[in-house]
C-alpha cells in the first residue's frame, strides 16, 4: 500500500488551493516513469488539481510540494507557451547520429527521443531549481523530504556522467549533463554539502553549471518560467534548437 502520509506538504497544498480555487487530489500510480506528475490538462473538466505519485518513493511529501509549487506558479503567471524543437535541430541531431555510425532508422529514433528529452528537461528543471530553493527557504518542514529526494536522485545524476561519449552527439550529452549538474549544485548549495556536485566538477562542468545556477538565483521576482528557460537556452547555445509556441 502507498504511504499516504504527506502532512508535511499541507501548507503548500493549502496555498495552491487558495490561489487556484480548486481542491488538490493525490492519486497513486506505480507505472509512472517519474516520481510525480501534475495533470493540468484535466483541470477544465475535472475541476480539481490531480497529482499522480509513484507510491514506493521515499520522498513523497517533497514531490507533492513540488507539484503544488508548479501549479501555484502556473496560476500566478498564466503562461500559455510550449517549448518546441525546431526542424533544423532534429535534422542536426539525425546527421550527428548518422556520423556516429547509426543507420538512418535508428538515427531518426535516437534524435527524436533525445531532443524530446532535452526539451522536457529544459522546460521542467530550470523552474524546478528555482522552486526547490524557494521551498527550502519558505517550507522548512519539507527539508528532510527534500534531502531524501536529492539523495534518491543522486544516482541518476551521476549515471549521466557515465554515458558512452561515442554513442551520443557531444552537444546533446553536454546539455544533459550540465542540467543534471546544476540540480546537483543546487542540492550542495542548499544543504551545505560537496558530494552532490563534486563528480560534475571533476568532469569539467563547473563553469557551465555555476552559470546556469546563477541564471536562476540572480533572476528577479517577476521573472517568468519562459524567461528562466530562455536564459538557459542562451547559455547552452540552444536558441536555434528550441522555440516557444503560444498555445490557446
Amino acid at each position: 500500500m502507498p504511504d499516504t502520509t504527506y502532512k508535511k506538504a499541507e501548507r503548500l497544498i493549502s496555498a495552491v488551493e487558495k490561489v487556484s480555487g480548486l481542491p488538490v487530489r493525490v492519486s497513486w500510480d506505480d507505472q509512472l516513469d517519474v516520481g510525480a506528475v501534475l495533470h493540468l490538462s484535466e483541470v477544465n473538466f475535472s475541476k480539481q488539481l490531480r497529482i499522480s505519485v509513484k507510491p514506493n518513493r521515499p520522498d513523497i511529501p517533497y514531490l507533492i510540494g513540488l507539484q503544488c509549487t508548479l501549479a501555484k506558479r502556473f496560476y500566478q503567471q498564466g503562461e500559455t507557451k510550449h517549448l518546441s524543437s525546431s526542424v533544423d535541430c532534429i535534422d542536426k541531431a539525425i546527421n550527428d547520429f548518422l556520423s556516429l555510425g547509426y543507420d538512418e532508422s535508428t538515427a531518426k529514433k535516437c534524435a527524436d527521443t533525445c531532443i524530446k528529452g532535452l526539451g522536457q528537461q529544459l522546460r521542467s528543471i530550470a523552474p524546478q531549481v528555482l522552486f526547490t530553493t524557494q521551498m527550502y527557504r519558505d517550507y522548512p518542514e519539507l527539508r528532510d523530504s527534500q534531502l531524501t529526494h536529492f539523495l534518491y536522485e543522486k544516482e541518476d545524476w551521476i549515471r549521466s556522467l557515465e554515458l558512452d561519449k561515442t554513442q551520443f552527439p557531444e552537444w546533446i550529452l553536454h546539455t544533459h549533463q550540465a542540467i543534471n549538474g546544476t540540480t546537483a549544485l543546487a542540492a550542495d548549495y542548499l544543504f551545505e554539502r560537496t558530494d552532490f556536485f563534486e563528480p560534475f566538477k571533476e568532469q569539467g562542468l563547473e563553469a557551465i553549471c555555476v552559470g546556469l545556477f546563477g541564471d536562476i538565483t540572480n533572476s528577479k521576482p517577476n521573472t517568468t518560467d519562459t524567461q528562466l528557460v530562455t536564459a538557459w537556452l542562451n547559455r547552452l547555445n540552444l536558441t536555434d534548437c528550441f522555440k516557444w509556441i503560444t498555445t490557446k
